[in-house]
Parts: structure tokens; C-alpha cells; sequence
């Protein structure tokens, strides 16, 4: 796998099981979006916004999506039972957007300053395991965001 190649833009990835479901909400509520399902993305076009995509739903079809959902943790909120990726998960989903080679440069550099926040907030974040998880971005994702890491440690911009 290339560098980047299982990622589309700024998809928000959901359980198999739930994907088709998820997509007939949406559909319902927002009935003036254009819907395009292709294999690893369902994607919810606007076109009164030159046909801008306004909602991408991933299929957990790569590995790390399907590791993030088989390992997210439970949470109630407001009542309502969800998922959610831990630290290092977190981290790596942020990695692999923005190293996605589908994605705008602008939502890179913010999925490059939500990386840079998370690992700043958090010097206790278990590195060997966020390369372990950015190794099922692509092959050598692991050494790239521990070169990554270490730059958000000292300071340094990123360079991806």
C-alpha cells in the first residue's frame, strides 16, 4: 500500500453494520444532497455548492479503520451509548488524513495541527503504539509519525 492510498477526504469512518443505515438517515435529513457511493466512501454532495462534498462517510474497509472499530472504547453521551477511538488512535486517524493523498493541502495542515495538539496535550501518548497503528496507514507510516512525534516534541514544524 502507498503512502497515504487507503484515506479519502476527510471521511468520518462508522461501523460496517451501521453504514447503511447512517446513509438513510442522512438522506432523510438532508434530501437536497447528492449521494455517491463508491467503494470505500459514501459521499454526500451539495449542489447548490458546485457539487461540494459536505459529508463522507468511510467504509471501515482498511485495516485501520477496521482495528479502530474493533478497539474504540464505550462512552454514554446525553444518554446515548457511542464508540470512540482512544489516544493513539486518535492520533493515528489523524496522521492518516493528513498524509491522505485525496485530501485538500488545507485540511492536511489542520489534521497536521490536530495532531501536532494531541500530542502536545499528551506526553504520556504511548508512541510505540501509535507507530504500530500508522503502519496500517502504509508501509513505513510507523517510522514517519515517530519522526513526526519527535518534532511536535521539540518544537519543530511538521513536514509531511
Amino acid at each position: 500500500m502507498e503512502r497515504g492510498e487507503s484515506f479519502l477526504a476527510g471521511a468520518h469512518g462508522i461501523a460496517a453494520r451501521a453504514h447503511r443505515r447512517a446513509v438513510r438517515a442522512i438522506r432523510q435529513a438532508f434530501p437536497e444532497l447528492v449521494v455517491k457511493d463508491l467503494e470505500v466512501v459514501t459521499l454526500f454532495l451539495d449542489p447548490a455548492a458546485g457539487d461540494a462534498v459536505v459529508i463522507d462517510l468511510k467504509k471501515p474497509k482498511d485495516r485501520l479503520l477496521k482495528t479502530v472499530f474493533e478497539n474504540s472504547l464505550p462512552v454514554k453521551i446525553e444518554g446515548q451509548s457511542a464508540r470512540i477511538p482512544d489516544l493513539e488512535m486518535a492520533a493515528a486517524l489523524k496522521f492518516a488524513a493528513m498524509v491522505g493523498v485525496y485530501r485538500a493541502m488545507p485540511d492536511k495542515m489542520q489534521d497536521a495541527a490536530d495532531f501536532a495538539r494531541i500530542v502536545a496535550a499528551h506526553p504520556r501518548l504511548r508512541v510505540e503504539r501509535l507507530m504500530r497503528l500508522a503502519g496500517l496507514v502504509y508501509a513505513g507510516g510507523g517510522s514517519e509519525v515517530r519522526r513526526l512525534v519527535e518534532s511536535v516534541r521539540q518544537g519543530k514544524p511538521l513536514v509531511f
